[in-house]
């Protein structure tokens, strides 16, 4: 049987954890993980936990006042209206538009059910909705963009090397135009 004592460690390290995780995501998406008829089994919670893992996220089922009582140490306002009903959260630690699409992706894949349905999330002292999460994971990945800016940034120097190079090609065709035309004079 557990004491009182053991029951409010417990609680406090709950909490403690919630709030590390809370400072250290980018997003926080709060989801219904069980609906209002039948929840998602541990295996897809598993499932979505690695999908998850994999993007450098988490998932996690969380009391709902220990999250307004974080959120509120923190200074993460407008939480209060989505943590009603079963709760859990989608960390992301680095990139949010990643977590939000693989969240959404599973989402998809277990259809015809919609759990884990999103309640609205967190991220750079915003509150976001479920269309501005949808919003978010339709954008290209971080590496995505990267590569994306990485060509515009290249693209002038080949551009460039294009035009220097132009004149070097234009008088080796002239050159090679020209022993052509002896080649075939002589031969004639």
């Amino acid at each position: 049987m557990k004491t009182h004592a053991q029951a409010m460690e417990r609680k406090e390290s709950s909490l403690d954890t919630l709030r590390k995780c809370l400072e250290k995501s980018s997003i926080a998406i709060l989801t219904d993980y069980r609906g209002p008829e039948k929840g998602l089994t541990v295996k897809q919670i598993t499932t979505l936990r690695g999908k998850l893992r994999s993007v450098n996220g988490e998932y996690r089922v969380v009391k709902n006042t220990l999250t307004k009582r974080a959120a509120k140490e923190l200074g993460f306002n407008g939480l209060d209206a989505f943590l009603e009903g079963p709760t859990a959260i989608a960390f992301g630690y680095q990139d949010p538009a990643a977590v939000s699409k693989a969240l959404l992706d599973f989402t998809n894949e277990i259809k015809p059910s919609t759990l884990p349905t999103v309640k609205g999330a967190y991220m750079d002292g915003q509150v976001l909705t479920a269309a501005q999460i949808k919003a978010l994971a339709d954008l290209p990945s971080r590496e995505q963009l990267m590569q994306q800016l990485l060509g515009l940034m290249l693209a002038p120097h080949r551009n460039l090397l294009g035009v220097i190079n132009a004149p070097g090609r234009q008088v080796v065709t002239v050159v090679e135009a020209y022993r052509k035309k002896l080649e075939e004079g002589s031969a004639g």
